[in-house]
């Protein structure tokens, strides 16, 4: 039964030279091929674009052919290295060519294009602040998974593990089982997709921990994109800097897997694409204005006192390929977590509405298609396989639909406003928790958001104004019904510090259109008091962040100095012409390739370092230490994991090539439903079945403390067959030379109703995840 495991000596935990230059290589094909393609494609639909929202653009294109070739292929069990290679080389350069040819046929015309006001000098100056404090703040967690492993339980029990199951089997259409507590097997993965193309090709996850910074990056870009028409660019990106600076976002998200940082900076891109998609159309659709009155672009100020005409803005639309290239980016939130689907709605009524009667069906399909398209897979997969595209919920209406039975209750999934008229839980829990989130001045922050959704659809003149700020209250709203933001046992809520992140749209979005609604651009004063607000709610958000106190001082000073290097770097060199429209293709091409180079020398580094010491000391953060220690050095190896607390601590046993199959081991139930396998009989025969060369138990419940018993640890000890190789407490592992025998199980207890069905009044160190 153990042969066909082997366990690696220490020195092949990193990459060779040549390895990891072939992966590099291969990434850098993939991406510049994509980049080609999106850059003509988007070249081919929104020809007068240029700048920021162009380069959104392309990188919402980019992801989106991406995730649609991995899918094709996935379907179909061709998720391989060389398929996936091979394809997405094509389908860029491909995609490139034919958008040129079409670009090169179509008949000249103006092109529409947002306008593109200068903007103050010293907003942009606080903005490289504010990038650079952000980048300090995720630096620091960053260098504490590249120090030691990813730790977070949502990254350990489904979002990575996800990623190594694609890249094992070839297939992302099957159905993959990992718990009985929360159905994570039909969640959406469009993240997860993005984590296991780099794995393809350097059978290491070391570009997983620094994924996060490139979706905070495209979060900043679209938030800048937001202010861009107006000549807000800085303020619009110092606003959504309080949100993705937030407590919320920064512990759970830098240097992990957990992808609501990438759902929100989806979120913001099509937000953006959506204004500059309004502002390109008002630069382009002629409009009736009054005898009498003046024009008012777009990214100008309002004498004070004098107000626009009534009729200003009637006649307007989103430009048709603006509209569409947004509805990608939505769909792309959509399909990567459930709790992006509310958002992505409201986006869609929105469009809709604020669309001419006459083209509301029209602006229904830009939209609604390339949203389906790139955020429906997961879905439509869900239902195929179970007869209903969200298993979580088993009714619409009087529609009944099948739906699997959740078995194990780890805590009641209370939503905030069960308790919204609790004033013990709000002093206990709700206001120390927004604090934690949003620091000492989050009454101001929450109150900002509201007022600005607020003023926004009262006097935002403008529709898509409007249409945010309706946005913003339906999305918060949201947030409030939404299951889990508040779980935990009555009068207790312990997972609502956790889930404020759930609010980080809404909070993103509105603080960005504050300095862009028209009452407060109006004068330079007011813009300037805008900027003031911002600039100190920032500063407290993140000037409250524990990870200070953290470590990784030198790391998180030295990326602030990096992006202000950067931006003084960029800054001379378009004052020299040797950046920008007019500057010679060979400086870019020098300068790209001295970037490039740079990043691969980094990046040999920072694999070197973090596969070194990967999961090779967790402390106290994890309290399976010496078994997650254990399995790094081995591959080819079949494990099967038990007990509760390994539900959230599955992905450090795929080892660290990611060759291990591991899988939490339970029982199948009616329409896909994964149950806790109930005595020893049928947990022997399981293993049996799985061909399984090591078995991993842990204890009951998730939490230490209380009940840390192993029953699965005594079914598997009391067979010959199996020997253990590491214990630590209740937690085994078992290496198994043989076939287990069910006939052995005499005398040995079945679980009681409480641990097969829920633990309640849970209390101590609980799950951080969903």
């Amino acid at each position: 039964m153990s042969v066909g495991f082997v366990t690696a000596p220490a020195g092949e935990r990193t990459l060779t030279v040549g390895a990891y230059l072939g992966g590099a290589l291969e990434l850098a094909l993939v991406v510049a091929a994509l980049a080609f393609g999106a850059y003509r494609v988007r070249a081919l639909l929104l020809p007068g674009w240029s700048g920021a929202p162009a380069r959104l653009a392309e990188a919402v294109l980019a992801v989106a052919g991406l995730i649609w070739v991995c899918e094709a292929l996935g379907t179909f069990g061709g998720f391989e290295e060389g398929a996936v290679l091979g394809a997405l080389a094509a389908a860029g350069l491909a995609a490139g060519l034919i958008a040129a040819r079409l670009a090169a046929g179509r008949a000249v015309r103006p092109a529409a294009a947002p306008p593109a006001p200068a903007t103050w000098g010293l907003a942009r100056v606080i903005a490289v602040l504010a990038c650079a404090g952000l980048a300090a703040a995720w630096m620091v967690p960053t260098l504490g998974t590249l120090a030691a492993g990813m730790d977070r339980a949502d990254s350990l029990w489904y979002h990575m593990p996800f990623a190594a199951r694609f890249v094992q089997t070839g297939y992302l259409g099957h159905i993959y089982f990992f718990d009985p507590i929360f159905l994570a097997s039909f969640y959406p993965a469009n993240s997860e997709v993005l984590h296991a193309v780099p794995i393809l090709f350097f059978d290491r996850d070391s570009v997983s921990p620094l994924l996060n910074l490139g979706w905070l990056s495209m979060a900043l870009l679209a938030a800048w994109c937001i202010g861009r028409p107006y000549g807000l660019g800085p303020q619009a990106l110092i606003g959504a800097s309080v949100a993705l600076g937030s407590q919320s976002l920064v512990e759970f998200q830098a240097g992990e897997a957990l992808n609501d940082i990438t759902g929100v900076a989806f979120v913001l891109a099509a937000v953006a694409l959506l204004v500059n998609g309004y502002a390109a159309g008002t630069r382009s659709v002629p409009e009736r204005v009054p005898m009498g009155t003046q024009r008012v672009p777009m990214g100008t100020s309002v004498r004070p006192g004098v107000a626009a005409p009534a009729d200003l803005h009637l006649g307007r639309a989103i430009t048709p390929a603006a509209l569409a290239v947004a509805g990608i980016a939505a769909g792309l939130a959509a399909g990567t977590k459930l709790s992006f689907l509310a958002p992505v709605a409201a986006l869609t009524v929105a469009v809709i509405v604020i669309a001419a009667r006459t083209t509301r069906l029209r602006a229904a399909a830009l939209w609604g298609v390339p949203t389906l398209a790139a955020g429906g897979y997961w879905y439509v997969r869900n239902l195929i396989a179970v007869g209903n595209p969200i298993p979580y919920i088993g009714s619409l209406g009087p529609i009944s639909l099948p739906a699997p039975v959740r078995d194990f209750q780890l805590r009641p999934d209370f939503a905030v406003v069960h308790y919204w008229n609790d004033t013990e839980v709000w002093r206990h829990w709700f206001g120390p928790g927004l604090d934690d989130s949003f620091g000492t001045l989050w009454p101001l922050t929450l109150a900002v958001m509201i007022a600005v959704a607020v003023l926004a659809i009262w006097r935002g003149s403008e529709p898509i104004l409007r249409a945010l700020g309706a946005f913003v209250i339906v999305t918060t709203i949201a947030y409030v019904f939404t299951p889990l933001t508040a779980a935990g046992e009555e009068g207790q809520p312990i997972s609502f510090v956790w889930n404020v992140r759930y609010l980080a749209p809404a909070v993103a979005v509105g603080l960005a259109i504050l300095p862009c609604l028209p009452a407060l651009r109006a004068t330079p004063r007011r813009r300037a008091a805008v900027v003031g607000v911002l600039t100190v709610l920032l500063a407290f958000t993140v000037g409250s962040l524990v990870q200070w106190d953290q470590g990784h001082t030198k790391g998180a000073v030295a990326a602030a100095v990096l992006v202000v290097a950067c931006a003084g770097a960029v800054w001379f060199l378009r004052s020299r012409g040797a950046l920008g429209p007019a500057a010679r293709t060979r400086v870019r091409v020098a300068l790209a390739a001295a970037a490039l180079g740079a990043g691969v020398a980094a990046g040999y580094a920072e694999q070197d370092h973090y596969l070194s010491h990967r999961y090779e000391n967790t402390g106290q953060v994890q309290d399976l230490d010496e078994a997650l220690r254990w399995s790094r050095d081995i591959r080819d190896a079949r494990i099967a994991v038990g007990g509760i607390r390994a539900v959230f601590t599955q992905y450090p046993f795929y080892g660290t090539d990611l060759s291990n199959r591991v899988q939490w081991l339970g029982v199948r139930g009616p329409h896909d439903a994964y149950q806790r396998i109930r005595d020893c009989r049928r947990w022997r025969r399981a293993i049996d079945a799985g061909g399984f060369t090591h078995v991993v138990t842990t204890f009951d419940p998730y939490l230490p403390g209380r009940m840390r018993n192993s029953p699965e640890g005594r079914w598997t000890q009391s067979d010959p067959n199996a020997r253990v190789v590491l214990r630590d407490g209740p937690v085994r592992v078992f290496e198994l030379r043989g076939p287990l025998d069910p006939a052995g199980c005499a005398g040995q207890r079945p679980l009681t109703q409480a641990q097969l069905h829920s633990v309640p009044n849970l209390s101590g160190t609980p799950n951080k995840g969903d």
